[in-house]
């Protein structure tokens, strides 16, 4: 039978795997954004760029809000809790 203590261990271990997972997600995204093309607006950098966007500068922009706004916090959070929690295990007798 196993314990509450175990059941937390291997929950522990779940969400690492998820983590490693939700970083190779991370890692792959950029590795997207970074094979896009530029396009010329943003090459020049015109300050009154046309309001529409191009597909390439569309789909950077989207998946550094997913990184910005959503993947790094989430990683930054899980990191965090997993780090506190392994930090009460050594504490404990």
């Amino acid at each position: 039978m196993t314990g509450p203590k175990e059941t937390l261990v291997e929950e522990k271990r779940h969400l690492r795997r998820i983590l490693d997972q939700l970083e190779s997600v991370n890692w792959q995204l950029i590795g997207v954004k970074k094979s896009l093309p530029e396009s010329l607006a943003e090459r020049v950098r015109h300050e009154d760029m046309s309001d529409e966007m191009d597909a390439a500068t569309e789909l950077r922009t989207v998946i550094d809000c997913v990184l910005d706004d959503s993947i790094r916090p989430a990683l930054q959070d899980l990191r965090g809790v997993l780090a506190n929690t392994d930090d009460e295990e050594e504490e404990e007798p």
